[in-house]
């Protein structure tokens, strides 16, 4: 092995030992942030959610359950697939026979941790920017879909990578009322 094969691989190696020290940090990090919300004296506000998950995600009115998709500002696979998810929360699309699609029971709500683009253009879905709930049901992945009960608890996680993915997911829970594809 050349001297200029045995750098890249080493190069290479050390990217892959950063990336994972970086994954370790975040985690720490978000470790250390939820335990300071935790010990929050009681006259400062805390962020945390209240008992049973967070309250601005649960479904509204008589529906049973809230279908929430979880973006970021700086996701290029979110502002991809939050336009199909605000399409089919209208029922609207092309790929998707309305008539399979009974949405009365379902909220259909796009969740971001800070404001930023991606909800100007989402009509038909509640756009909530709600930090604590955020970080509540962040599964770790960008884009995510979670099914929240009415009574906020967690029923269903999985990841909305693409365009057909989403389709698949909340087509499947409405029809089927199960999340999986």
């Amino acid at each position: 092995m050349d001297a200029l094969t045995a750098a890249v691989v080493l190069a290479w190696i050390v990217l892959i030992v950063l990336a994972f020290a970086m994954a370790g940090l975040l985690h720490q990090l978000r470790d250390v942030r939820a335990a300071l919300r935790r010990r929050a004296p009681a006259g400062h506000a805390s962020s945390a959610p209240p008992p049973g998950g967070p309250v601005s995600v649960r479904p509204t009115g008589a529906k049973v359950r809230s279908v929430v998709l979880l973006v970021d500002g700086h996701c290029p696979t979110c502002a991809e697939v939050a336009p199909v998810f605000a399409d089919l929360a209208r029922a609207g699309s092309a790929d998707v026979d309305s008539a399979d699609i009974d949405s009365a029971d379902v909220d259909f709500v796009v969740l971001s941790y800070a404001a930023n683009d991606l909800g100007d253009d989402l009509d038909g879905v509640r756009y909530v920017v709600d930090s604590g709930a955020y970080h509540h049901l962040d599964p770790g992945w960008r884009p995510a879909i979670v099914v929240v009960g009415p009574d906020g608890e967690v029923e269903a996680t999985e990841p909305a990578g693409s365009e057909a993915a989403v389709r698949a997911l909340v087509t499947n829970l409405v029809t089927t009322g199960t999340a999986s594809r």
